[in-house]
Protein backbone atom coordinates (compact mmCIF):
# COMPACT_ATOMS: atom_id res chain seq x y z
CA UNK A 1 0.00 0.00 0.00
CA UNK A 2 3.04 2.24 0.03
CA UNK A 3 2.35 3.39 -3.54
CA UNK A 4 -1.20 4.43 -2.71
CA UNK A 5 -0.06 6.30 0.39
CA UNK A 6 2.58 8.08 -1.68
CA UNK A 7 0.17 9.18 -4.40
CA UNK A 8 -2.90 9.76 -2.24
CA UNK A 9 -1.46 10.93 1.11
CA UNK A 10 -4.85 12.19 2.35
CA UNK A 11 -6.71 8.96 1.65
CA UNK A 12 -7.78 6.58 4.38
CA UNK A 13 -6.82 2.95 3.73
CA UNK A 14 -9.47 0.39 4.71
CA UNK A 15 -9.01 -3.37 4.44
CA UNK A 16 -11.79 -5.80 3.54
CA UNK A 17 -15.11 -4.07 2.98
CA UNK A 18 -18.18 -6.09 2.03
CA UNK A 19 -20.40 -5.05 -0.85
CA UNK A 20 -23.31 -7.46 -0.60
CA UNK A 21 -25.48 -6.13 -3.42
CA UNK A 22 -23.36 -7.51 -6.24
CA UNK A 23 -22.00 -10.82 -5.15
CA UNK A 24 -21.65 -10.92 -2.25
CA UNK A 25 -18.20 -9.48 -2.73
CA UNK A 26 -15.43 -8.38 -0.40
CA UNK A 27 -13.06 -5.67 -1.56
CA UNK A 28 -9.51 -6.25 -0.32
CA UNK A 29 -8.49 -2.60 -0.02
CA UNK A 30 -10.22 0.76 -0.36
CA UNK A 31 -8.37 4.06 -0.48
CA UNK A 32 -10.94 6.70 0.42
CA UNK A 33 -10.12 10.34 -0.14
CA UNK A 34 -12.51 13.25 0.40
CA UNK A 35 -14.16 12.76 -3.00
CA UNK A 36 -12.44 9.77 -4.59
CA UNK A 37 -12.34 6.01 -4.01
CA UNK A 38 -9.78 3.54 -5.32
CA UNK A 39 -10.56 -0.15 -4.89
CA UNK A 40 -7.88 -2.84 -5.01
CA UNK A 41 -8.18 -6.60 -5.41
CA UNK A 42 -5.00 -8.50 -4.50
CA UNK A 43 -4.29 -11.94 -5.92
CA UNK A 44 -1.39 -13.71 -4.24
CA UNK A 45 0.45 -16.76 -5.56
CA UNK A 46 -1.96 -18.93 -3.53
CA UNK A 47 -5.09 -17.46 -5.12
CA UNK A 48 -7.01 -18.20 -8.31
CA UNK A 49 -8.28 -15.80 -10.95
CA UNK A 50 -11.62 -17.44 -11.75
CA UNK A 51 -13.64 -14.85 -9.76
CA UNK A 52 -11.55 -11.83 -10.72
CA UNK A 53 -13.63 -10.59 -13.71
CA UNK A 54 -16.80 -10.57 -11.57
CA UNK A 55 -14.94 -8.87 -8.73
CA UNK A 56 -13.67 -6.14 -11.06
CA UNK A 57 -17.18 -5.59 -12.41
CA UNK A 58 -18.52 -5.27 -8.88
CA UNK A 59 -15.78 -2.86 -7.79
CA UNK A 60 -16.36 -0.64 -10.83
CA UNK A 61 -19.91 -0.12 -9.59
CA UNK A 62 -18.77 1.47 -6.32
CA UNK A 63 -15.42 3.18 -6.99
CA UNK A 64 -13.73 5.68 -9.29
CA UNK A 65 -10.78 3.39 -10.00
CA UNK A 66 -10.14 -0.35 -9.84
CA UNK A 67 -6.71 -1.93 -9.46
CA UNK A 68 -6.02 -5.64 -9.81
CA UNK A 69 -2.71 -6.48 -8.14
CA UNK A 70 -1.53 -9.85 -9.47
CA UNK A 71 1.38 -12.02 -8.48
CA UNK A 72 3.67 -12.65 -11.43
CA UNK A 73 2.85 -16.36 -11.37
CA UNK A 74 -0.39 -15.52 -13.23
CA UNK A 75 1.42 -14.09 -16.25
CA UNK A 76 1.08 -16.20 -19.38
CA UNK A 77 3.78 -16.88 -21.95
CA UNK A 78 3.54 -15.53 -25.48
CA UNK A 79 5.99 -15.78 -28.34
CA UNK A 80 7.26 -12.42 -29.57
CA UNK A 81 10.29 -10.72 -31.15
CA UNK A 82 13.58 -9.81 -29.53
CA UNK A 83 12.59 -6.16 -29.07
CA UNK A 84 9.73 -7.05 -26.73
CA UNK A 85 11.07 -10.28 -25.24
CA UNK A 86 11.45 -11.07 -21.59
CA UNK A 87 13.62 -14.10 -22.28
CA UNK A 88 14.91 -16.45 -24.98
CA UNK A 89 14.50 -20.21 -25.11
CA UNK A 90 15.70 -22.57 -27.84
CA UNK A 91 16.25 -19.71 -30.25
CA UNK A 92 12.79 -18.19 -29.79
CA UNK A 93 11.78 -15.10 -27.88
CA UNK A 94 8.98 -14.89 -25.34
CA UNK A 95 7.28 -12.37 -23.12
CA UNK A 96 4.92 -12.81 -20.21
CA UNK A 97 1.65 -10.90 -20.28
CA UNK A 98 -1.51 -10.43 -18.28
CA UNK A 99 -4.03 -13.25 -18.87
CA UNK A 100 -6.96 -12.71 -21.22
CA UNK A 101 -10.28 -11.71 -19.73
CA UNK A 102 -8.97 -9.10 -17.29
CA UNK A 103 -10.34 -5.73 -18.36
CA UNK A 104 -11.72 -2.50 -16.92
CA UNK A 105 -9.00 -2.38 -14.26
CA UNK A 106 -5.46 -1.11 -13.89
CA UNK A 107 -3.26 -4.19 -13.50
CA UNK A 108 -0.25 -4.11 -11.19
CA UNK A 109 2.01 -7.15 -11.45
CA UNK A 110 4.19 -7.70 -8.42
CA UNK A 111 6.99 -7.66 -7.69
CA UNK A 112 7.38 -4.39 -9.56
CA UNK A 113 10.47 -5.20 -11.61
CA UNK A 114 11.72 -5.03 -15.19
CA UNK A 115 11.30 -8.42 -16.88
CA UNK A 116 12.35 -7.52 -20.41
CA UNK A 117 15.72 -8.47 -21.84
CA UNK A 118 18.33 -5.67 -21.93
CA UNK A 119 17.88 -5.29 -25.69
CA UNK A 120 14.11 -4.89 -25.37
CA UNK A 121 12.79 -1.39 -26.04
CA UNK A 122 9.74 -1.56 -23.78
CA UNK A 123 8.44 -3.39 -20.74
CA UNK A 124 4.80 -2.53 -20.11
CA UNK A 125 4.69 -4.37 -16.79
CA UNK A 126 7.85 -2.91 -15.28
CA UNK A 127 6.18 0.08 -13.60
CA UNK A 128 2.74 0.33 -12.08
CA UNK A 129 0.53 2.96 -13.67
CA UNK A 130 -1.37 4.93 -11.07
CA UNK A 131 -4.89 6.20 -11.83
CA UNK A 132 -5.27 9.90 -12.52
CA UNK A 133 -7.08 11.67 -9.72
CA UNK A 134 -10.75 12.41 -10.43
CA UNK A 135 -11.62 15.41 -8.36
CA UNK A 136 -14.83 16.35 -10.19
CA UNK A 137 -16.23 12.94 -11.11
CA UNK A 138 -19.17 11.45 -9.24
CA UNK A 139 -19.08 7.97 -7.77
CA UNK A 140 -21.46 5.44 -9.31
CA UNK A 141 -24.76 5.61 -7.43
CA UNK A 142 -24.27 2.00 -6.31
CA UNK A 143 -21.50 3.23 -4.00
CA UNK A 144 -24.29 3.74 -1.46
CA UNK A 145 -24.38 -0.06 -1.16
CA UNK A 146 -21.14 0.10 0.82
CA UNK A 147 -22.83 2.01 3.62
CA UNK A 148 -24.46 0.52 6.69
CA UNK A 149 -28.04 1.30 7.63
CA UNK A 150 -27.07 3.77 10.37
CA UNK A 151 -24.73 5.53 7.94
CA UNK A 152 -27.51 5.91 5.38
CA UNK A 153 -29.79 7.32 8.09
CA UNK A 154 -27.12 9.80 9.14
CA UNK A 155 -26.48 10.76 5.53
CA UNK A 156 -30.18 11.47 5.04
CA UNK A 157 -30.04 13.75 8.07
CA UNK A 158 -26.97 15.58 6.77
CA UNK A 159 -28.78 16.40 3.52
CA UNK A 160 -32.14 17.10 5.22
CA UNK A 161 -33.86 14.17 3.54
CA UNK A 162 -36.86 12.74 5.31
CA UNK A 163 -36.10 9.39 6.96
CA UNK A 164 -37.04 7.70 10.22
CA UNK A 165 -35.62 4.88 12.27
CA UNK A 166 -38.21 2.69 10.60
CA UNK A 167 -37.04 3.55 7.08
CA UNK A 168 -35.32 0.60 5.41
CA UNK A 169 -32.08 0.78 3.45
CA UNK A 170 -33.73 0.59 0.04
CA UNK A 171 -36.03 3.51 0.87
CA UNK A 172 -33.18 5.65 2.13
CA UNK A 173 -30.96 4.88 -0.85
CA UNK A 174 -33.79 5.72 -3.25
CA UNK A 175 -34.41 9.02 -1.46
CA UNK A 176 -30.72 9.93 -1.49
CA UNK A 177 -30.40 9.17 -5.19
CA UNK A 178 -33.48 11.24 -5.98
CA UNK A 179 -32.68 14.27 -3.86
CA UNK A 180 -28.88 14.52 -3.97
CA UNK A 181 -26.46 15.55 -6.68
CA UNK A 182 -23.61 13.29 -7.72
CA UNK A 183 -21.28 15.63 -5.87
CA UNK A 184 -23.37 15.28 -2.69
CA UNK A 185 -23.43 11.48 -2.85
CA UNK A 186 -19.73 11.23 -3.64
CA UNK A 187 -18.68 13.40 -0.72
CA UNK A 188 -21.25 11.81 1.56
CA UNK A 189 -20.18 8.23 0.87
CA UNK A 190 -16.52 9.18 1.25
CA UNK A 191 -17.25 11.03 4.50
CA UNK A 192 -19.01 8.00 5.99
CA UNK A 193 -16.29 5.54 5.00
CA UNK A 194 -13.52 7.80 6.27
CA UNK A 195 -15.32 8.12 9.61
CA UNK A 196 -16.35 4.46 9.99
CA UNK A 197 -14.85 2.38 12.80
CA UNK A 198 -13.07 -0.55 11.16
CA UNK A 199 -11.04 -3.44 12.51
CA UNK A 200 -8.30 -3.16 9.86
CA UNK A 201 -7.89 0.42 8.70
CA UNK A 202 -6.17 3.70 9.26
CA UNK A 203 -7.61 5.76 12.14
CA UNK A 204 -11.02 7.30 11.52
CA UNK A 205 -11.08 10.72 9.84
CA UNK A 206 -14.00 12.97 10.71
CA UNK A 207 -14.23 16.24 8.80
CA UNK A 208 -16.87 18.71 7.76
CA UNK A 209 -18.25 18.14 4.28
CA UNK A 210 -17.31 21.17 2.20
CA UNK A 211 -20.05 23.00 0.36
Amino acid sequence: MARIRERRPNARIIHEINVSTYGPNRIDVLAVDRAEIISVEIKSAKDKLDRLPAQIESMNRVAHHVVAALHEKFLVEQETNQWAAHYERDGKFYLRRVPDGIKDAEVWVYPEIRRAMPIAEHDGLARWRFPDQRVETSLPSAALDMLWRDELYELCGMFRISATRRSNMSEMMAALRWNCTGKDLTRGVCWMLRARRCVEADPEIVERIAA
